[in-house]
């Protein structure tokens, strides 16, 4: 991808954050910024990805982010939490898998595409591991754009509705 195209998707998605505040998107910096972007991507007929710096230079950042809100009291809070974590993890990943295996049976998608594309994780990690796969690593990005708005989109209005009806402030006492 060249410079001025690199320029031109980064203003595209922080045009596209500033946007979603505006809207009032459901976490509208990052709604916005990928639809920006992705509307960018459209624009010029792009069906590239970003340099791998760039991706790399974002997990750090995005890793930072999160790293830096952990304390100790996390290590606490994580054990009360782990069991179902895990729980919902074991049912999300067959679930996932169950989905893309229906899709590629449809024959509108590769097996690889499928399953990769309805299974949940990073966007970038399942977008390499079909590249390396030698699938259609466009196809999954896609997929997972879908995923990831809808997911955003759908929890922040459930959780802005369970805090309505006074619940979801903390364990029921």
């Amino acid at each position: 991808m060249s410079l001025p195209a690199l320029l031109g998707l980064f203003a595209s998605g922080a045009i596209g954050a500033v946007a979603g505040r505006l809207l009032r998107l459901p976490m509208w910096a990052l709604t916005g910024a990928i639809l920006g972007s992705a509307a960018f991507q459209l624009t010029i007929g792009g069906a590239g990805g970003l340099p791998w710096w760039w991706a790399f230079i974002a997990q750090i950042a995005v890793g930072s982010a999160v790293g830096s809100r952990l304390g100790p009291s996390v290590l606490q809070d994580f054990r009360a939490i782990l069991v179902p974590g895990i729980t919902a993890v074991l049912v999300i990943i067959p679930a996932g898998i169950g989905v893309g295996l229906a899709i590629w049976a449809t024959g509108r998608a590769g097996l690889v595409e499928s399953v990769f594309g309805m299974v949940p994780g990073g966007v970038g990690e399942m977008v390499a591991a079909v590249a390396g796969l030698g699938g259609d690593s466009a196809l999954v990005a896609g997929m997972h754009f879908v995923r990831l708005l809808v997911v955003i989109t759908a929890l922040h209005f459930a959780v802005r509705w369970l805090r309505r009806d006074g619940k979801g402030d903390g364990p029921a006492e």
